[in-house]
């Protein structure tokens, strides 16, 4: 598309070199010519300005054909000059009678000056003969398209007029280059009465600009009359109506926010069809960028889905566009039920029966309330059903991310199931932790005796037993376990080591001593294996005599 700019247009008015400044005054030199051109390209008329010491009292201008040699002869020459502002020594001059040439193009022109004093000047120029288009009647309708009225109709009407006849016809035909700032520009053609007619859909909300170009095959020039028109949208009051201003969901679950959006146009409220609706997530605390920018439909109403990290506010608002004003932003309290999670649990029953439970209790960035900051063990004999809480521990301080520390120790069965249980509440999701077995084999000491009874002091006594544990359902030998022998003087709280003593293959094991005061005696499984429990035999008082 050709484009015209102003300076091209003020170009034409006074064409020509620049040739030097006005002289002082009262200097004795010959005149000086500052340009030559045409007074607009389709008037015929050749202007001149120049200026001399004394009044200039001839010009003539010879004009040569465009492109042609140096030496080829003059296809006009016009003497008819007549001062049109200025004085006669500095002024501007202009021929009286049209040039009817039969080329248009870009002339060379040389301009002979004389001055009252005799001196004279030959000067170089150019002299430019072009086609005119003048535009008429640049319309736009609306000039304001609102939201019911989005379509622009953009008339209008060129004429040409030809400097080698003079006469100012219809461009009747002729393709039109319509410019809008900003929107896709147009290219209509114009009737036999030179009128043309475009209609495009205004989308953009800032001013639009809308010129008009007539396009030309031969050397033209246009005017600068009827150059543009404004047009800007009208941009509606919207709102919105949310369906409820409080959603309560789980982490990772998505917050629904729903409602309608209406536009007040034709003095009414009416349901805004095709809308973007922004809906965007604010924790208050700097988190943000979850959003969700559902599209209205027909009945205005619209539907986002947001899945949010943590509970915060939604703002809904209708976004602002070519025909639709900022609606007001609405709110959605939205409270997220975090996720949480209890990893690394273990329990650990140690060889006195006693269970250990620990792990860690993860609630994301956040720590629960103290009321809420609970962690149940819970026991089941088979790790299914049966479920009971047998201790509730409080987490210690820690990052919530990497995990608070529990830990609970109490007594427990031989063998069973154990997991831990965090209840959450409306902030803080429910959560149980992986299903661990713990266990040991029992084990017992029968036939516990010490003899003989009484033993006389410094003969010996002997402590016999046999130790078993529980296996395959039944209680079997226990063989190769080191059985500890413990005595206790009469009168005495504090147990003595005797010494040690290895099972049989069959369990059995006995050890003998010098009786030396009355006391009871026992044996035990003191250091039983990581699988095993303790256990003691029967508590055996015997007199010394």
């Amino acid at each position: 598309m050709r484009k015209r700019s102003l300076a091209l247009a003020c170009a034409f008015v006074a064409t020509g070199v620049l040739l030097g400044p006005v002289p002082a005054a009262h200097a004795a030199v010959a005149p000086v010519l500052y340009t030559v051109g045409s007074d607009g390209p389709a008037s015929g008329l050749v202007s001149v300005s120049a200026s001399s010491d004394s009044a200039i009292t001839s010009i003539t201008a010879h004009l040569y054909a465009p492109d042609s040699a140096a030496g080829d002869p003059e296809v006009a020459e016009v003497s008819d000059f007549t001062r049109a502002s200025g004085t006669d020594q500095q002024g501007r001059w202009l021929t009286s009678t049209p040039l009817r040439l039969a080329d248009l193009g870009v002339y060379r022109v040389t301009v002979d000056l004389t001055d009252a004093d005799g001196d004279t000047t030959t000067a170089q120029g150019t002299y430019e003969y072009r086609l005119e288009a003048n535009l008429t009647d640049l319309q736009a309708t609306p000039r304001n398209p609102d939201y019911e009225h989005q379509d622009v109709t953009v008339t209008g009407g060129f004429t040409v007029t030809d400097p080698r006849t003079g006469e100012t016809t219809p461009a009747a035909g002729k393709q039109v280059d319509l410019e809008i700032t900003n929107g896709a520009d147009e290219t209509p053609t114009t009737g036999a009465d030179g009128r043309f007619t475009a209609t495009y859909t205004v989308d953009d909300p800032s001013s639009a600009y809308i010129n008009a170009w007539l396009r030309l095959d031969e050397p033209w020039y246009q005017s600068r009359d009827n150059q543009s028109v404004e047009v800007k949208a009208v941009q509606s009051q919207t709102r919105v109506t949310l369906d409820a201003g409080t959603v309560y969901v789980k982490a990772g679950q998505p917050a629904t926010v729903s409602g309608t959006a209406e536009v007040y146009v034709g003095g009414a409220w009416k349901p805004l069809a095709g809308a973007v609706v922004d809906e965007v997530w604010d924790d208050g605390d700097g988190g943000s960028g979850v959003a969700s920018r559902p599209v209205t439909g027909a009945n205005g109403r619209f539907t986002g889905n947001l899945t949010v990290p943590r509970s915060g506010r939604v703002d809904v608002r209708v976004r602002t566009g070519t025909y639709l004003g900022y609606s007001g932003s609405q709110t959605v309290h939205v409270y997220v039920a975090s996720k949480t999670s209890i990893t690394g649990f273990t329990a650990t029953l140690n060889k006195y029966s006693e269970l250990t439970a620990k792990g860690r209790l993860n609630t994301g960035q956040r720590l629960p309330s103290e009321a809420v900051n609970k962690v149940e063990l819970q026991y089941s004999a088979d790790g299914r059903t049966g479920w009971q809480t047998v201790k509730t521990v409080t987490p210690g301080s820690g990052d919530p991310e990497f995990g608070a520390p529990f830990k609970g120790t109490f007594d427990a069965p031989y063998k069973g199931y154990y997991r831990a249980h965090f209840k959450g509440n409306r902030d803080f999701q429910e959560s149980y932790s992986a299903v661990v077995h713990a266990n040991r084999t029992r084990t017992r000491i029968t036939d516990g005796n010490a003899s003989p009874e009484p033993v006389h002091k410094s003969r010996t006594i002997t402590y016999k037993g046999k130790l078993q544990r529980y296996t395959s359902g039944a209680w079997k030998a226990y063989a190769d376990q080191k059985v500890k022998i413990l005595f206790r003087p009469k009168g005495s709280s504090t147990w003595y080591d005797m010494g040690n003593t290895y099972t049989r293959s069959d369990g059995t094991f006995s050890k003998g001593f010098t009786a030396s005061k009355d006391g009871t005696w026992v044996a035990v499984l003191l250091y039983p294996n990581s699988t095993h429990l303790v256990s003691s035999g029967r508590e055996d008082y015997v007199d010394v005599i």
